[in-house]
């Protein structure tokens, strides 16, 4: 048997009408236009759906999170819009009331090292600051002058002098809280761990 002979043979099998080349090519060529609309309908979208993040996340300011946090001596549910810069994180606390008023409370911070170099708190600093029940100090429309320390609240205006200003001490089986009111109206409240 002959080259020619075994070739023939070989690819005796292969018709040639099973090949069409100009259908090939052409099926090639529409897939590629498919996929460049396809390519073109999806980046679009991607460009639309990025401009919409975008437009939201310049809306709310910063960072929203929901937390349950202790105001009054109770576990209250607020959002928590955290807005950071190099020098300071500020927060933004949004809650209802027992009354079902909508209140706010504001406040920041900054961590001063031992060199007196400072930095704006982390997120997670931060949280953790709203999440771990810090003494609020706080004036009744009657007078009256309150401490709350998480589930725990208590009324203090007769440990105060009748001008409301005086110094006292409240323990708690994990911290001390220290109030000084002064007669300039200049409040502080601190906690000291208890070891």
């Amino acid at each position: 048997m002959t080259n020619k002979e075994k070739y023939q043979r070989t690819f005796s099998v292969l018709h040639a009408s099973e090949f069409d080349l100009e259908e090939t090519a052409m099926n090639k060529r529409k897939g590629i236009r498919i996929s460049k609309r396809i390519t073109a309908v999806c980046a679009s979208a991607a460009i639309v759906a990025a401009m919409s993040i975008g437009a939201y996340a310049t809306d709310i300011g910063g960072i929203q999170k929901k937390v349950n946090i202790w105001l009054h001596g109770e576990q209250t549910e607020a959002v928590v819009d955290i807005k950071q810069s190099e020098d300071m994180t500020e927060y933004e606390l949004k809650y209802t009331d027992e009354s079902g008023e909508e209140k706010e409370i504001h406040g920041g911070g900054v961590v001063i090292d031992g060199f007196g170099g400072q930095r704006a708190l982390t997120e997670e600093e931060l949280m953790e600051h709203i999440g771990s029940g810090q003494p609020t100090l706080e004036h009744g429309d009657d007078g009256s002058v309150w401490v709350y320390y998480k589930d725990y609240k208590e009324n203090i205006t007769d440990k105060l002098n009748e001008n409301g200003c005086g110094e006292c001490e409240i323990e708690f089986d994990d911290a001390i809280i220290y109030v000084n009111i002064d007669p300039n109206g200049d409040e502080t409240i601190s906690t000291t761990p208890k070891n």
